[in-house]
């Protein structure tokens, strides 16, 4: 009897620790249902939806931006598109850790460098966006750009004569000499002693001016104008917060 009733303990403590194991499933599931309907997806979820909105920007087909988030980035979560970058980058930025905001940075700098041709501006603009949302400023990404060697499309040089860019735009812009201090913080419209924060602000005032989102659907002369003024902004910029490191 004593054998027995061992043996019904054990069963029926079995089956309460199954239940109870089925019981935090389910929660958990319910709670990540939840999160995912309040727009709060997790860390993967917004990785892979990032990378491939800015794939899409680059004129791949879902199909190809997918297979690109799968097979390069090593991303395995459902994606939503049509998604706003900025917001998505500081949700991201929120819950990782600077080298998991490092890693999305660069993960996304090698996936459109790998595509071996100059990037379109929106999708440039969109990797800025993205810098700033995950706490960083452009010259990292001016850093990663001359790592990985590519280009965007520059149509500010239209407008210039070739030797107005070192080597014709083929050096790393934030390789400019000191010497050029001055005229790229009157492009900012900044007069007299600077500063890194002075810089920072000059440029979003301008960038939110001149940003190819607000003059999207515009004639095409109004596009043209305002991304090469918005390109040689980003160029001054990039290049004033190396030499004002701190």
């Amino acid at each position: 009897m004593e054998l027995i009733a061992i043996i019904l303990m054990i069963l029926v403590g079995g089956g309460v620790a199954v239940i109870t194991m089925f019981a935090i499933a389910l929660t958990q599931r319910n709670v990540e249902s939840t999160n995912l309907a309040n727009g709060a997806p997790d860390r993967s979820r917004l990785a892979s939806s990032i990378l491939f909105h800015l794939l899409l920007l680059g004129g791949l087909s879902a199909d190809e931006a997918m297979r690109d988030v799968r097979r390069r980035a090593g991303l395995a979560s459902p994606v939503t598109g049509g998604i706003d970058i900025m917001n998505w980058g500081n949700r991201f930025a929120q819950l990782a850790t600077r080298e998991q905001r490092e890693w999305l940075l660069e993960t996304a700098v090698q996936l459109l460098a790998g595509r071996g041709a100059p990037l379109p501006l929106r999708q440039y603009t969109a990797l800025l966006d993205l810098s700033f949302a995950l706490g960083f400023q452009t010259d990292a990404l001016a850093r990663l750009r001359d790592q990985y060697g590519f280009e965007y499309i520059d149509h500010a040089k239209d407008g210039r004569p070739r030797e107005a860019d070192r080597a014709g735009g083929a050096a790393a812009l934030f390789v400019r000499q000191p010497a050029d201090i001055g005229p790229l913080l009157r492009l900012l419209g900044i007069e007299g002693p600077a500063s890194r924060q002075a810089i920072i602000s000059a440029y979003r005032k301008l960038a939110a001016q001149y940003h190819p989102d607000r003059v999207f659907g515009q004639p095409q002369d109004v596009q043209s104008q305002a991304a090469a003024r918005f390109i040689e902004i980003t160029q001054a910029y990039e290049t004033l917060l190396v030499l004002y490191p701190d």
